[in-house]
């Protein structure tokens, strides 16, 4: 197994399903897509404990779906040992990367400039759009709905989180100038910047914000360490799973894939948390 890669694997993160018909449907709708035939799945628990019959039905479920179970992954030692006693492999994908140390850098030598530019140009700077979006699906209500008193508590939630957000500008960036594909998953203690598509069955996760110059279809994790002010962008918001700090989100059953894939429109999109919700917004729409 190559490090953070597992070749023609299928990630399916089941961490914050709780319950097993939970479990259940989660993984039954990510192995119902298109991209995942064929694949190995590769299930991650993280801290849920899965006793031997609940994971008797798992596998059950991914073997009638005629796919094999590559290996799980799992914090909890009896997680491990059903799956031991059921001959289902146990590992880690290991996918850690070092975030480049910049300060060497000179101002006569920018890192990637024209990469800059034109991820500035489509998504625009990290404030864009922050008070357009809030505005636009709570405060706007409240001016018809409610009372000053309202407005202004709105108000105050928007400019910490205008405050808090810029955070993550502290952060370097790890620029990753390639498709992530499925089974691989890349991890960074900084912000991530992917130019190439997340394939369905792969994850990226970041400590800061996640920029994605192409097709975001796999699971995406910004705020890794539970800051719930970073941000997911992409050219084409289609991730199987999105998670900002701990709030967590799914695509909506009734997304067609393939069709989304095909298309060669493109409306920047970013994903935030407000008031323990995952919001997508459009960016630069006209």
């Amino acid at each position: 197994m190559e490090m953070g890669y597992v070749e023609n694997g299928f990630i399916v993160d089941l961490s914050n399903s709780r319950r097993t018909a939970d479990m259940i449907y989660e993984l039954s709708r990510i192995l119902d897509i298109p991209e995942a035939k064929g694949k190995g799945v590769c299930i991650k628990f993280g801290d849920n404990i899965v006793e031997k019959a609940q994971l008797v039905s798992i596998k059950a479920l991914v073997e009638s779906m005629d796919f094999d179970i590559e290996f799980i992954s799992a914090n909890s030692e009896e997680t491990k040992q059903a799956a031991e006693e059921l001959g289902i492999k146990v590992s880690v994908i290991d996918n850690e990367i070092p975030v480049p140390d910049f300060a060497e850098v000179t101002p006569e030598e920018p890192v990637n400039p024209e990469l800059e530019k034109a991820l500035d140009k489509i998504f625009g700077d990290s404030e864009f759009g922050e008070e357009q979006t809030i505005e636009t699906q709570e405060v706007t209500e409240a001016k018809d709905d409610t009372d000053a008193e309202t407005m202004k508590e709105l108000e105050k939630e928007l400019q910490e989180y205008l405050e808090k957000s810029k955070e993550t500008e502290k952060l370097p960036t790890l620029y990753i100038q390639r498709n992530i594909r499925s089974g691989q998953s890349i991890k960074s203690d900084g912000n991530l910047v992917i130019v190439g598509d997340v394939n369905p069955g792969s994850e990226i996760i970041a400590k800061g914000d996640i920029t994605v110059w192409g097709i975001l279809g796999g699971i995406a994790h910004a705020g890794c360490e539970g800051n719930l002010y970073t941000k997911i962008r992409a050219l084409k918001m289609n991730a199987i799973q999105l998670r900002i700090g701990d709030v967590f989100a799914r695509r909506p059953d009734s997304v067609n894939i393939p069709f989304v894939q095909k298309t060669d429109t493109f409306t920047p999109e970013e994903a935030r948390v407000f008031r323990k919700q995952i919001l997508i917004h459009k960016i630069h729409e006209a």
